[in-house]
């Protein structure tokens, strides 16, 4: 976990970290954002309940190396962040992936989703029938 959260500050050295974290199924990076948001989290991972203690090192550093452009621009530019929030609280999938696909560049990203407050881009890889995904989303605490 050391060497991830080392590689992480080296690629994303602007980034406002709350917590880093893993599992047996990826790894999880709570970033910190002014309100109202609070705190964002960034969760590289299989789709739950798919597999467990499934830990593709490839897999998962092809999928990190794919979202650091985005990182950094989510991180650099507060109008980006910005129209990229818009997309998801209209809901509009189209202006998300048109945001997203000139920062994420990978031949396995089979999908760019928005869910609840915020989004996903699903990975598949040949080989494996797992479905990976990098998620965004304001974790919802009761």
């Amino acid at each position: 976990m050391d060497t991830l959260l080392r590689m992480f500050r080296k690629q994303v050295p602007n980034a406002q970290l709350n917590s880093f974290s893993t599992n047996g199924i990826g790894f999880f990076v709570d970033l910190i954002f002014a309100g109202p948001v609070g705190h964002y989290t960034n969760a590289t991972t299989i789709i739950p309940g798919m597999a467990q203690f499934t830990f593709s090192t490839p897999v998962l550093r092809h999928i990190s190396a794919t979202v650091i452009p985005l990182y950094r621009k989510l991180a650099a530019s507060r109008l980006f962040a910005r129209h990229v929030a818009e997309a998801i609280n209209r809901n509009n999938e189209e202006k998300l992936k048109r945001l997203l696909r000139h920062y994420v560049k990978s031949r396995f990203l089979v999908g760019i989703n928005i869910q609840d407050s915020g989004f996903y881009l699903s990975f598949k890889f040949p080989g494996s029938r797992l479905i990976y995904r990098n998620q965004f989303f304001l974790d919802k605490v009761p």
